[in-house]
């Protein structure tokens, strides 16, 4: 047992056995189900389980780097574990639940199959998607801030497109996807942000490999693969963005693939500790858990909620009805529980954080099922849509672009997957009505 072997508290032990576990289901299960907001459950078992078990033993107190830039974990383990873990297990739970009213066909085949059929003699769809979205991305720089968010969407159509000229008879197909492919890295090397790049192709892995025969083994190859390109942007992004956003230089494609280069050739570096307190800082949103819980509620009371109904309703409501609504980017949740007005840069409790905020330890991992389940709901209306309109299951990555995220509150994650359904919405009508063409 792993609590026998090293210097592991039960819990910590406990947290590592279920992430191991989790993390063999999704990848057993990537190919045999649309196993998209299983990545938001692995993404907050890295960030809000397995970087605190590193903190609370690597990045202690004791720790010179930790111990200036004030990192460590500030309560006790068992304290923050007794609640963490049995909170995203609480969220797994919700997301597995079976809907008997939304039952779904579970075979990948089916779906796949339906898309091609769906998609077969409307080979230039696709192409339409992409030549919107780039011009979208285009249109963005030059509009006003009022309109910045519908070019936005438009904008990610480019990825949807892609999806539609993968499973569509288009035959430049293979000229089209790695053109793409290299567009978006491109954009993520000149504006120094990858997160985008890494979701969407996780993404259009999930998709890729619906129905697929692929091993277990060969899965966790490939998987290991990109968990590592990950580490290593992580990496370097700080250093490459002094470089572009703080010394001005822009996107240098050149001094991007030297650092690149440079941990291929060192890999040992990314095992340092001191070489990697940033990139393990930025990945540690337990840290930021761990916070509320020991200023809530000792210095701050529980919320009960009162930020729960105000993003609910901050997401539904227009900001014209109501123009005081609360902003994303996490201003209004740590001044609220922390006490901080923050200015200039973005930082947020997350997901987690919110439920311990509002409800305590208790009442935080049911909230945390409910979250679960509400997620568990959307996904599989959509599917049960998708066997009316096949090709629904390649908008998936387009809706669920901030839900999978676990560093935001609910007011980013209902809030943009609102936006995309209407957004979504809009547009199939629009192919319908004007160009007579179902999407």
């Amino acid at each position: 047992m792993l609590w026998f072997s090293s210097r592991l508290s039960t819990w910590e032990a406990l947290s590592i056995s279920f992430f191991i576990y989790f993390f063999l289901e999704f990848l057993d299960n990537l190919g045999k189900r649309i196993v998209i907001m299983d990545l938001s459950l692995i993404a907050l078992f890295v960030t809000c389980i397995i970087m605190p078990v590193i903190f609370y033993h690597v990045y202690t107190k004791d720790n010179v780097m930790a111990r200036l830039w004030v990192k460590y974990m500030p309560i006790e383990s068992d304290d923050y574990f007794s609640f963490a873990l049995p909170a995203v297990i609480a969220m797994a739970i919700g997301l597995r639940v079976r809907l008997k009213k939304l039952k779904f066909r579970e075979t990948p085949k089916i779906y796949l199959e339906n898309v091609k059929k769906s998609l077969k003699n409307k080979p230039a769809i696709g192409i339409s998607l992409i030549g919107i979205g780039l011009l979208s991305g285009f249109l963005d720089f030059l509009s006003p801030t009022s309109t910045k968010q519908i070019f936005y969407l438009a904008d990610h159509l480019t990825y949807v497109g892609v999806f539609y000229v993968i499973y569509s008879p288009y035959r430049y197909k293979h000229i089209i996807i790695p053109s793409v492919v290299i567009l978006m890295l491109g954009q993520s090397v000149a504006t120094g942000m990858f997160g985008e790049m890494i979701y969407i192709l996780a993404c259009a892995l999930i998709l890729i490999l619906l129905g697929s025969k692929a091993s277990l083994r060969l899965k966790l190859v490939f998987t290991l693969i990109g968990v590592f390109m990950i580490v290593i942007l992580q990496s370097i992004k700080l250093q490459y963005r002094h470089k572009s956003w703080i010394e001005g230089a822009g996107g240098d494609p050149f001094y991007f693939t030297s650092l690149i280069m440079s941990k291929i050739s060192d890999p040992s570096s990314l095992m340092d500790a001191n070489n990697m307190f940033s990139t393990a800082t930025r990945m540690n949103q337990g840290w930021l858990v761990a916070v509320t819980m020991k200023r809530v509620p000792s210095r701050f009371p529980f919320g009960y909620g009162e930020s729960i109904w105000r993003n609910v309703a901050a997401a539904f409501i227009p900001r014209f009805i109501w123009p005081d609504k609360p902003k994303a980017g996490g201003k209004e949740n740590l001044k609220r529980y922390w006490g901080y007005d923050i200015s200039g840069y973005s930082m947020n409790i997350g997901t987690l954080g919110e439920a311990y905020a509002n409800f305590g330890k208790t009442g935080g991992i049911a909230y945390m099922f409910l979250y679960g389940l509400f997620f568990n709901f959307i996904l599989s209306s959509l599917l049960k849509l998708a066997e009316k309109r096949p090709t629904i299951l390649l908008w998936l990555p387009f809706l669920f672009f901030y839900s999978i995220s676990v560093e935001t509150d609910l007011y980013t994650t209902m809030g943009s997957l609102i936006k995309a359904l209407i957004f979504t919405w809009i547009v199939h009508k629009f192919y319908q009505i004007a160009l007579d063409i179902e999407l």
